[in-house]
């Protein structure tokens, strides 16, 4: 039975549709599949060589989607350390508690968390100094994945000044901020010499194109997401001419099958300036490529519900989620 998308949008299934279907019981399909995903990320943010080295040792591997994308994730945090991140040891530390805690909530809400930062162990702060500051920027002006998170305000006066609940985009890490996409993702520089938090953002992006973690996300908050996206940046992206095959200009920057292209120069250099600010080129590609692998998992996984553990079986079914549990029931009721 296929699942029905469209429960989630009218354009959601042609977002999956971009990077293509596979079957989750097949370990042909998905090597491939996410072989191919897993180069996508790696080629975007620079460490393309570092994932060709992680993969090659993965022919007789049988669970070929636990080690591709565990692959993946060692790759990145062998690339990360030479990239020189440039934040203070203490900043570091500070950002990578809060992500680990993060990490161990089991809510449906990882693609954007939004919590008290009150309510964490550090309270989203480090030392700096003899003084606390705040691990993270606040997000809070009106931005391409939503209109601001002004309030409410923490229950408890900030040891570091937070007003704000702290918001992070992990589903489309690095751009992890709603309002500064017009370069590379800020995500990429969280790091020092001593700790690493941009590995555990990474992590926590990569729960999507796990079955488990994208079926515990909840589809109803990306899928709102991704069209508030499209409302903003839809008519910057209809304004560019379509890819005219064989007679495309030069330095030209073009839509070409869902994603933006530039005819014989750099991506890095294009971008799109709209209400909300620039968004990068190679920022757009990136986050709607992420909004379709997720749904694309989440396709494949209810089509293969049937072969996931019992636990998954009855989480689905009781899932807040309407569109997941009217699957399940359709499931049922076929046999």
């Amino acid at each position: 039975m296929t699942p029905d998308l469209n429960c989630y949008g009218r354009g959601i299934k042609a977002l999956a549709d971009l990077v293509g279907d596979f079957d989750l019981r097949s370990s042909m399909d998905v090597h491939a599949w996410y072989r191919l995903e897993w180069q996508a990320i790696a080629d975007a943010l620079g460490f393309s060589q570092d994932l060709e080295a992680a993969l090659a040792p993965l022919r007789a591997v049988r669970d070929r989607l636990a080690a591709t994308n565990q692959a993946g994730l060692d790759a990145f945090a062998r690339w990360l350390p030479r990239t020189r991140p440039g934040l203070s040891d203490s900043h570091a530390r500070g950002q990578r508690a809060v992500l680990r805690e993060l990490g161990t909530h089991d809510g449906g809400d990882l693609w954007r968390v939004s919590v008290d930062p009150t309510t964490l162990s550090t309270g989203a702060c480090y030392d700096d100094g003899e003084q606390k500051l705040r691990a993270f920027h606040p997000d809070t002006a009106p931005g391409y994945f939503g209109d601001g998170w002004s309030g409410p305000p923490p229950r408890a006066e900030s040891a570091c000044g937070w007003t704000t609940p702290l918001v992070l985009h992990l589903g489309t890490f690095p751009w992890v901020y709603s309002s500064r996409l017009d370069g590379a993702g800020p995500g990429l520089r969280w790091g020092s010499s001593a700790a690493f938090p941009a590995v555990e953002g990474m992590r926590l992006m990569a729960r999507a194109l796990d079955p488990e973690g994208n079926l515990r996300q909840d589809a109803r908050q990306v899928a709102a997401i991704f069209e508030h996206f499209t409302t903003h940046v839809g008519p910057l992206v209809a304004r560019l001419p379509a890819f005219p095959p064989g007679r495309a200009t030069p330095g030209q920057l073009y839509r070409r099958g869902g994603f933006l292209h530039v005819h014989q120069g750099s991506l890095n250099l294009a971008g799109l300036d709209g209400a909300r600010g620039r968004l990068a080129a190679p920022a757009y590609n990136f986050i709607v490529r992420r909004f379709a692998c997720f749904f694309a998992v989440r396709r494949a996984t209810l089509r293969a519900l049937g072969s996931l553990a019992p636990e998954l079986r009855q989480f689905a079914a009781s899932s807040a989620d309407p569109c997941l549990r009217n699957h399940v029931a359709e499931v049922a009721r076929a046999g």
